[in-house]
């Protein structure tokens, strides 16, 4: 589910589709997730915890709308396959919580990045082959700014991201836990201001604050504390 069906489900479905339909499909991504956890992990969320995670989508969607994005029914093809991409992160966080009952998070990381390494690195090596240029297999490795790249998406990107988000599944619950990912555009619009000095309307201000509201209604209002895994079946 993750890392090898979601990212390569995105990689393509972004072939056909915009960037700005997949902020829109991914702000779903929390609703599927807290339907799947629904279904498979008996997790139970209120009323408020479920308006306050249609709120925190609902900003994503009215900052997106904002900036004129809409669907285009012409690529299709692009958001099925975006929309399946996010549903295989939330299988991935359903699936991450109850394997968790067993496996620390530390072992599901580890297989998970090693499955994701050698399924791309195959297909790296095929790619190479069948276009008769495996003589330059390395050749991206004498790049400065490739190691840099490199280091920082598969360090910090992909290790520590998975890491952080499985030890958070062994401690709340998958519909809490994905709520969290729609604060990505709001770390985007800030990171967006101080670094490269883009402006910050008022529409953005607006979809923050809706965001941020249901980050913490959905982890706030619940009608009692979720157990870890490792403890919920304990007598």
């Amino acid at each position: 589910m993750y890392p090898l069906g979601f990212f390569a489900l995105q990689t393509f479905g972004l072939l056909h589709a915009t960037s700005s339909e997949g902020g829109i499909l991914y702000a779903v991504t929390p609703i599927l997730t807290m339907l799947l956890a629904f279904v498979f992990l008996k997790e139970v969320t209120t009323l408020l915890q479920k308006l306050s995670i249609f709120l925190s989508v609902l900003g994503v969607v009215y900052i997106f709308m904002m900036k004129g994005s809409s669907f285009d029914l012409s690529s299709i093809t692009g958001i099925l396959l975006l929309f399946l991409s996010c549903l295989a992160f939330a299988g991935y966080s359903v699936l991450a919580r109850s394997l968790l009952k067993t496996f620390s998070p530390l072992e599901i990381t580890y297989m998970m990045l090693g499955i994701g390494c050698a399924a791309f690195l195959l297909v790296s090596l095929t790619s190479h082959i069948g276009s008769g240029t495996l003589d330059r297999f390395f050749e991206p490795l004498s790049s400065g700014t490739f190691i840099w790249s490199i280091l920082y998406l598969g360090i910090l990107s992909s290790l520590v991201t998975s890491l952080t988000a499985n030890y958070t599944l062994s401690k709340i619950s998958a519909s809490k836990t994905s709520v969290f990912s729609n604060l990505s555009t709001v770390v985007s619009i800030a990171a967006g201001a101080m670094f490269l000095h883009e402006e910050i309307k008022l529409y953005h201000v607006i979809g923050s604050v809706l965001i941020i509201a249901g980050v913490i209604g959905a982890n706030a209002l619940g009608a009692r504390s979720q157990q870890s895994p490792k403890t919920a079946n304990t007598p």
